[in-house]
């Protein structure tokens, strides 16, 4: 019988993220697990897929896990988690969303923020999958995440999204190039720490055009998901946000910004 595989969702925000997690959940053979670090996503006392309900869990078992860590004792927490949610999702293989943002959850009580993450280190030890989903324009990225901020909508499927999608905004440019900035780095250091673990690298850019087109895409993303494609895709995550042009209210000034801050090529 084949081990059931696990497969890491490793993307930032408004990198297209539940599109591709919605894809992946239609897979034949997989089940897809939303933000497990995210506890308003995933509400720990709500879901035993939530990572903090089940650190809090292994913590009230055994407090050593606080009162005496070890190296070994956090490995063996971490193992034992992504185990949990397999049980949970038997005898299918399973896809986890973890953002840029929650992989300091996963580290044990010391990391140097430059040291390659502990779980992308576990990933590569015990040949857990990690589909790298990024997004190649930093600036389009940050400010999507400003806008969905001020529209306080942040999928396409939410209530009033489509009332609210012609409405234009003011964005704090030199916020938005501080951001965009870190994001370039983050992405960076990321494609660096996955090192030789079982990969796929995607872009949002890709995903936008390609995926649920029963092409090259599909079959890498079905093959390290360890799933089978079913009928045509049709998400309901739709883009509904215009072109930065027609949507930032001071774009001049943040095209000007753009430029003398090295990220022109971004903005057009």
């Amino acid at each position: 019988m084949a081990v059931p595989k696990i497969t890491i969702l490793l993307a930032h925000e408004r990198s297209g993220s539940h599109l591709m997690g919605e894809f992946l959940g239609s897979l034949a053979g997989v089940r897809m697990i939303d933000e497990v670090c995210n506890a308003e996503a995933v509400k720990p006392l709500k879901h035993p897929e939530s990572f903090h309900r089940f650190k809090h869990d292994a913590i009230m078992g055994d407090p050593k896990l606080l009162l005496e860590p070890s190296r070994e004792r956090h490995a063996a927490f971490v193992q034992s988690y992504f185990q949990h949610l397999l049980g949970l999702k038997a005898p299918n293989n399973i896809a986890i969303d973890i953002k840029y943002g929650h992989v300091h959850n996963f580290e044990s009580w010391w990391w140097p923020i430059f040291e390659r993450p502990f779980l992308l280190k576990h990933c590569e030890a015990e040949n857990i999958g990690v589909i790298h989903l990024f997004r190649e324009n930093v600036v389009e990225s940050t400010a999507s995440g400003m806008i969905a901020d001020k529209r306080k909508i942040w999928h396409s499927w939410a209530k009033g999204a489509a009332e609210t999608a012609d409405r234009t905004f003011n964005l704090p440019v030199q916020n938005l190039i501080r951001r965009a900035k870190q994001l370039e780095i983050q992405t960076r250091w990321f494609k660096q720490w996955i090192g030789n673990a079982r990969k796929a690298t995607v872009t949002y850019e890709r995903i936008s055009a390609e995926l649920g087109q029963a092409g090259e895409l599909d079959s890498t993303l079905a093959e390290i998901a360890g799933g089978t494609p079913k009928k045509a895709f049709k998400p309901r995550h739709q883009k509904l946000t215009r072109p930065l042009r027609e949507v930032v209210e001071n774009f001049d000034e943040l095209k000007q910004a753009c430029d003398e801050a090295g990220l022109g090529g971004y903005i057009s």
